[in-house]
């Protein structure tokens, strides 16, 4: 490239019949001038071309890091939200087999509950059966003493035997109702 020292250093060869000296120097001092004038123009925009040249390139390197960094963010927010769905299925899951587990239990607790009243509803059942048949006979045999009362006194010692036998079965009874259980 062509520089105004160039320009001022630069020397014709000397013709018979050439232009004047003069003007062609003034001339050139002129052109000299102005293009150094618009070198450092240039020079100044070069200069500032590169510069920008530099900060448009940290500007896309600050963008690609920007990009990459938002697609990271993006693929690492949609792991997090698949991660949390797949847990709170799983505790969903984990939850309805607690309840589950929960619901069978107390079923089999509720059946077990209604066998033993069951058992203890035939047991009562069977105990008061076995008292009122003691007491019924209890009474059949007062009113047998009642009716032979004196008759027969050596009959009412054999009945006196009969109610004395029949007192110890009925504390008999309600420990056999305890074995049964």
């Amino acid at each position: 490239m062509l520089t105004p020292m160039d320009i001022h250093n630069k020397e014709f060869k000397r013709g018979f019949r050439g232009y004047s000296e003069e003007d062609v120097d003034t001339f050139m001092n002129n052109i000299a001038g102005d293009y150094e004038k618009v070198y450092r123009e240039y020079c100044e925009l070069k200069e500032r071309c590169d510069s920008l040249q530099d900060k448009l390139s940290q500007y896309e390197k600050m963008e690609a890091t920007m990009n990459s960094t938002l697609m990271l963010a993006q693929q690492t927010a949609e792991n997090v939200k698949v991660s949390a769905r797949k847990e709170a299925d799983l505790i969903l899951q984990e939850a309805e087999s607690k309840k589950q587990k929960m619901l069978d239990e107390t079923m089999r607790n509720l059946q077990q509950s209604q066998q033993e009243w069951e058992k203890i509803k035939a047991r009562t059942e069977a105990y008061r059966a076995k008292c009122r048949a003691l007491l019924t006979s209890q009474l059949r045999l007062i009113d047998d003493m009642a009716l032979d009362g004196d008759k027969a006194a050596p009959q009412a010692d054999t009945k006196a035997v009969a109610v004395k036998e029949a007192a110890p079965a009925v504390a008999v009874s309600p420990q056999a109702a305890k074995k049964a259980k």
